[in-house]
């Protein structure tokens, strides 16, 4: 793979350095000396003799913000490169742990499916991924960054290798295994236990949405995605079968988020009327308070809560003092949905959430949760959104820089933490394994008892 010109490095990494410096929505929420780590990061990324190995360091560069919307992309043609991006012949998914999801044909009958990953040329596999994994993403949220370490875990350079430690029934079992073209690996297709969901009646349904209907009328509405446009009107064309049902499922667990918009239209079936959405803060620079800021000795060595403390009373002061660290911040109140919804869904609501809810994903949460009664179950939804600044490199990727932050509408601190469910159910490898989805059989258990009541 070509290497990348000295003089496009310098240029690219500073690009990045100077756009976070400028624009990204959380600087009071880290505690790093940027203008050092740009100068550590200069070093190494001169350093690189390769495409793939530049971009791991700036994707480790602005992982140092540890934000879920603050990130790097590597170029399609490195992620198109099998020497780079060569992966061991298992597919590896996060169900509390590592697990075993597929293998190659050739290692169906060494390695079970649904073993546990326990260890990595002897290294703890929690210790290995904190120590080569973490430092290249967003991992403020541990249950949030689950598929992405299973990804670190599963790829890399073609050939190089490591000792892998399974346990399946008790019982460890060591196995080298190799990264490869993952074009020229067969890969096993095992057959899963049937779930529930799959025998309920489908109403409509497309790659974003499903709306199905279980056999005493209760509607499970599943939606992976708010970036189809599309969605909203689709999903209003079955309200007339969605309002004779007893009660709704809500699901957008693995809701990679999208267009906020569309997450309102769907909350506006369940909500009726006019209400507010996405409250937020956004950073406000001004230079010259900056210039004035430098000159007070008295703000060098003072901390934010210090600086809260001693000018609490004093609103020009703690201006001056946030506006030279880029952490004054403007309050935006939201906008008022007018959904013009074919009218509203009466019954009792549960909506299911785990911690791959994200984005604008999130952004629906928050209004279900001001606006409805809906019970909330599951897990805490990924705890980030905002709006990115989003800009093409000329080597070839792009990055992102949260310039927006999302503030949940009930009071509840989400940053990197997410929205608390009402009722915490997590899944299990074992139930999993099973066919059980317990976070939805609790669903049907709620709902099916406010309707008997």
């Amino acid at each position: 793979m070509k290497n990348i010109p000295d003089s496009l490095k310098i240029y690219e990494l500073s690009r990045i350095w100077k756009e976070a410096a400028y624009n990204f929505a959380f600087w009071d929420k880290v505690d790093i000396d940027w203008d050092a780590e740009y100068r550590k990061a200069l070093e190494r990324v001169l350093a690189t003799d390769n495409a793939y190995d530049y971009y791991r360091e700036l994707k480790r560069f602005l992982a140092l913000l540890n934000d879920g919307h603050t990130d790097v992309t590597l170029p399609g043609e490195i992620y198109s490169d099998p020497e780079y991006c060569a992966m061991i012949p298992v597919i590896l998914g996060k169900i509390g742990q590592f697990v075993v999801l597929q293998t190659s044909e050739e290692l169906r009958d060494r390695i079970p499916l649904f073993s546990t990953l326990v260890k990595i040329d002897g290294t703890d596999v929690d210790e290995y991924v904190r120590e080569n994994c973490l430092p290249y993403f967003w991992h403020a949220h541990g249950d949030a960054c689950g598929i992405t370490a299973a990804s670190e875990i599963m790829t890399g350079r073609r050939g190089s290798s490591a000792v892998y430690t399974f346990e399946k029934d008790g019982k460890p079992f060591d196995i080298r295994l190799e990264r490869e073209d993952p074009s020229k690996i067969t890969w096993h297709k095992p057959e899963y236990a049937a779930r529930a969901e799959d025998g309920l009646r489908q109403v409509s349904g497309s790659d974003t949405y499903q709306v199905r209907v279980t056999d005493d009328g209760i509607a499970v509405i599943r939606m992976v995605s708010f970036m189809d446009d599309s969605m909203p009107e689709k999903i209003y064309a079955c309200f007339d079968e969605l309002k004779n049902a007893k009660g709704y499922i809500i699901d957008v667990r693995g809701n990679t988020g999208g267009n906020s918009g569309n997450a309102d239209k769907i909350a506006a079936l369940f909500i009726g009327g006019e209400f507010r959405s996405c409250f937020a803060e956004t950073q406000v620079y001004e230079p010259t308070y900056k210039a004035w800021a430098m000159n007070r000795e008295d703000f060098r060595d003072l901390t934010p809560g210090e600086a809260q403390a001693k000018f609490e009373n004093e609103a020009w002061n703690l201006k001056l003092y946030r506006m030279g660290r880029n952490t004054f911040y403007t309050r935006d109140e939201g906008n008022t949905v007018h959904a013009e919804t074919p009218g509203k869904l009466e019954g009792p609501v549960a909506v299911l959430m785990n911690e791959y809810t994200v984005s604008a994903a999130e952004d629906f949460i928050d209004v279900m949760k001001m606006y409805t009664d809906a019970v909330f179950i599951g897990n805490n939804t990924a705890g980030t959104s905002g709006q990115p600044l989003c800009e093409r490199l000329e080597s070839g990727g792009f990055f992102r820089i949260c310039t927006r932050r999302c503030i949940a509408q009930d009071g509840e601190d989400i940053y990197n933490k997410g929205f608390s469910p009402d009722i915490r159910v997590l899944p299990t490898v074992e139930g999993f394994q099973a066919g059980q989805d317990p976070v939805f059989d609790k669903a049907l258990e709620i709902i099916r008892g406010k309707i008997s009541g």
